[in-house]
Order: C-alpha cells, then sequence, then structure tokens
C-alpha cells in the first residue's frame, strides 16, 4: 500500500505541533501494519480510536494556541478539524459495524490527515505563531 511517512516536508517548526504530527503519523503506520498483519478486527478499533483521541486533544491544543494568539483564520482551521474528526469517527462507525475494512482508513485518512492539513492548514498557522511569538 502507498503511505505518507513522517519527513521534514511534515515539519512546521513548532515543537509542539511537530510532536504530535508525528504521533499521528506513527499511530496511521500502526494501524496499516495491524491491517496488513490481518489482525483482529477488535485491535484495528482500538488503534482507530487511539487516532481519534489523539487527535482530539492536538486539535484542542491547536484551538487554544488560535484564540490565545487571535489567528485570523481559526474559523476556516477549526472547521477542518471539526471535517477530520467527523470523517475519522463515521469511519470508526462503520468498520466497528462491519461495513468497511481497516484499508480504507489507510487510503484516505492519511493523505489528508498528514499531508493536506499539515502542508498547507498547520503551516500557515505556524507560520502565524511564529511572527506572532
Amino acid at each position: 500500500m502507498t503511505w505518507t511517512l513522517w519527513d521534514n516536508t511534515l515539519v512546521t517548526g513548532q515543537a509542539g505541533l511537530d510532536g504530535d504530527h508525528e504521533e499521528m503519523a506513527r499511530l496511521f503506520n500502526l494501524l496499516r501494519d495491524t491491517a496488513e498483519q490481518r489482525r483482529d478486527k477488535e485491535v484495528c478499533s482500538q488503534v482507530l480510536e487511539q487516532i481519534i483521541e489523539h487527535a482530539s486533544t492536538h486539535f484542542e491544543l491547536e484551538r487554544q494556541l488560535m484564540v490565545q494568539r487571535r489567528y485570523p483564520k481559526i474559523e476556516q482551521h477549526d472547521g477542518e478539524h471539526i471535517m477530520l474528526l467527523a470523517q475519522a469517527i463515521e469511519y470508526k462507525a462503520a468498520f466497528d459495524a462491519g461495513a468497511v475494512g481497516p484499508e480504507i482508513a489507510l487510503t484516505d485518512f492519511p493523505d489528508v490527515w498528514l499531508s493536506f492539513h499539515i502542508l498547507f492548514s498547520d503551516k500557515d498557522l505556524a507560520r502565524f505563531l511564529a511572527e506572532t511569538g
């Protein structure tokens, strides 16, 4: 399977954000490994839950930073977080119900979460945080 790996192109320069992003990449790799090894459905579900929990905590951290620094694009950024979490929660519900397999998450989530959101939205936020530091 094609996989988005953590590399320097995803580094924002904000240590707290980067650490969380790298952990998200690790969780996606764990989901990939779990799916490729055809592990028990419950194990995949637990990894999906870890992804959702980690993302929720991380998104709240970003929100606090955006509020504190009065980030002008907070509504757009929050909207992306809401969309990403909703997709993950919907996917997990479908997975738990047996409607989809873990490979769907491997084709959609990493590209959207790790690449698109970090490369554009989070890097923009990081630049703003650095400038208003």
